[in-house]
């Protein structure tokens, strides 16, 4: 096999960079460090109460991921996006890389505020959820809500309202594409 007879000096060279992931504490707006009790997040009205008060002081409107475990307990807290009064972009990446990342995850509950106060789904809140939906589906996690949070301790849940699919049929037509056959799939 011929060597090369390039001088190693004239090799231009890139630095390879190592992801580290790290968990630190989440903390409020003035510093503290931010507890919740160890609850069993396995219900929306239980959800609500313990996750939507993260948002509750936020004046503008942020998109969050709570990674949650086998027995959905909460592992871990991340603030997605951060938008105006009226709206947040949403990227599935942004959404679905700390879940994948946090090791143990088998699920997650999204959630974001509506600063108006009013917890009322927009069109854009449902396409979101369906996307979500079907993400979480091929990733093979479970999306077990998402959460609207208002003023006053009001919410809106997905999975409350019905409006969380259950079947992928039923989830790939609601993202408007057909459903290949097992045969055809590769």
């Amino acid at each position: 096999m011929p060597r090369s007879t390039m001088p190693f000096s004239s090799v231009t060279t890139t630095r390879v960079r190592e992801f580290v992931c790290a968990y630190r504490p989440l903390r409020d707006a003035e510093g503290h460090v931010v507890s919740l009790p160890t609850l069993v997040l396995n219900n929306p009205e239980t959800a609500a109460r313990a996750l939507t008060p993260l948002l509750a002081q936020e004046p503008v409107e942020v998109f969050a991921v709570a990674c949650l475990s086998v027995r959905k307990r909460l592992l871990a807290w991340h603030l997605c996006s951060r938008g105006t009064r009226t709206g947040t972009q949403v990227s599935m990446p942004d959404v679905f890389v700390p879940a994948v990342l946090t090791p143990g995850t088998t699920g997650l509950i999204v959630l974001h505020n509506h600063p108006s106060g009013e917890v009322t789904p927009s069109p854009d809140d449902v396409a979101v959820t369906r996307r979500l939906q079907l993400s979480a589906l091929i990733l093979g996690l479970d999306l077990h809500d998402h959460l609207i949070a208002g003023e006053a301790g009001q919410y809106f849940s997905f999975r409350e309202a019905g409006l969380l699919g259950t079947g992928l049929e039923e989830i790939v037509a609601a993202c408007g594409a057909t459903q290949a056959p097992l045969s055809a799939r590769s």
